[in-house]
């Protein structure tokens, strides 16, 4: 599978910028695991009924992401807990 880009919500790019580097990379690494794999992370037990939302877990970080299909596939990074 070829890896799809990841598009994030203002609001989780600002918090993921104001990270300490350490967990800013844990993310990024994390992030990038799932461009290559969406459906590597588990599903978010709040959307049982779209298995499309994913969240990733870091030591600071849960964040939710959803997986677009269609012409231009990405993920949807649209929320940011930390």
């Amino acid at each position: 599978m070829t890896a799809i880009p990841a598009r994030f919500a203002a609001n989780v790019g600002e918090t993921i910028k104001n990270l300490p580097v350490p967990d800013k990379e844990e993310l990024h690494t994390a992030v990038l695991q799932a461009c290559s794999d969406p459906w590597l992370w588990p599903q978010a037990d709040k959307y049982d009924l779209d298995e499309a939302v994913r969240v990733i877990s870091t030591r600071a970080a849960i964040v939710h992401y959803v997986i677009i299909p269609g012409a231009d596939p990405h993920l949807w990074v649209f929320a940011i807990t930390v």
